[in-house]
């Protein structure tokens, strides 16, 4: 009778040490789509080198004008919308990894703070403007005079000089017809940025209070916050936006833990700091879209994020 109770208990503990089930879910960025070879690449080699599976989210891909979805679409329509997808792959796991590249990783924080009871157990943010985009990458200036909203500024009389430059993203007809404009944050034009609906909620910088403390406790309940970019980026403006900091009016660069965002602990940044729930991954030589497969990033970066979850 002994012997079959010590049976019975060691079985019972097997059962309780059964590994949790895992899985990936993947957001592309901007302009870009689900299957672009470097997602694919990042899919691959994540899946050889853990089996654990992949999930690239096939949603508002490339880039199309209004009314078509695709990755311009503004944000406070593409979050709901993959959200509703992402929860459904969640229910077929114990705990999920958020992996957002780019703009993808602005949409997985949005998902992740609107998300009660999420069972988001890290979140890997692969080149992000977590801070926001302070100005427009120059690579981009000059097809800028293609986008519906830079003919209609000029139809206006307005010219692209940088003074409407700076303005320009804060107009509510490109905040809804243009997804990066809702994460345009110049530190010289802070007041048209507090206007604005996106971003500034999502930072909990305004909103009401129940929303904000909503938002604080659901990004607090990750276990860890993985920060991936580089000081060779030539996208995200300033490159420390991947890492949480950002820029002054007078291009100062200011650290993740002197920004507001973290001394005013505004939406749990600092909370996640002090228990020791970020890691920042900096990487330099890389531009912006090497990142998503970069070997550099994946086995310095990306594996030993996911084995720690595993290892959990």
């Amino acid at each position: 009778m002994v012997i079959y109770l010590i049976l019975i208990a060691l079985l019972g503990s097997a059962a309780g040490l059964e590994a949790e089930k895992v899985g990936i879910v993947h957001m592309h960025g901007f302009w870009q789509a689900y299957d672009e070879q470097h997602h694919l690449d990042f899919k691959n080699f994540v899946e050889e080198k853990t089996g654990v599976k992949v999930h690239l989210i096939d949603a508002f891909n490339d880039l199309a004008m209004p009314p078509a979805e695709s990755s311009i679409t503004p944000l406070n329509v593409q979050v709901p919308a993959i959200l509703k997808m992402v929860k459904n792959i969640a229910a077929q796991y114990d705990k999920i990894i958020a992996v957002g590249f780019s703009q993808g990783g602005v949409i997985w924080r949005a998902m992740i703070e609107s998300w009660d009871n999420h069972n988001v157990d890290t979140f890997i943010s692969i080149a992000a403007p977590q801070s926001g985009q302070a100005g427009i990458p120059p690579k981009y200036l000059a097809s800028l005079g293609n986008l519906p909203f830079v003919k209609m500024a000029q139809s206006e009389g307005k010219t692209m000089s940088e003074a409407d430059l700076k303005l320009l993203p804060y107009d509510p007809r490109v905040q809804q017809t243009f997804a990066p404009s809702n994460y345009y944050r110049n530190p010289a034009t802070y007041q048209y940025y507090m206007s604005t609906e996106f971003f500034p909620k999502l930072n909990n910088e305004a909103g009401d209070a129940e929303e904000k403390r909503r938002q604080k406790m659901n990004f607090e309940r990750l276990r860890k916050l993985i920060l991936i970019g580089g000081p060779d980026e030539e996208t995200i403006v300033p490159w420390q936006s991947e890492m949480f900091g950002f820029i002054t009016a007078d291009d100062k660069i200011v650290p993740m833990k002197k920004t507001t965002f973290y001394k005013k602990n505004l939406f749990g940044l600092k909370t996640l700091e002090k228990k020791g729930a970020i890691k920042k991954c900096i990487k330099e030589g890389l531009k912006h879209n090497d990142f998503p497969n970069s070997s550099e990033v994946l086995n310095g970066c990306v594996l030993p994020a996911i084995q720690d979850v595993l290892s959990g």
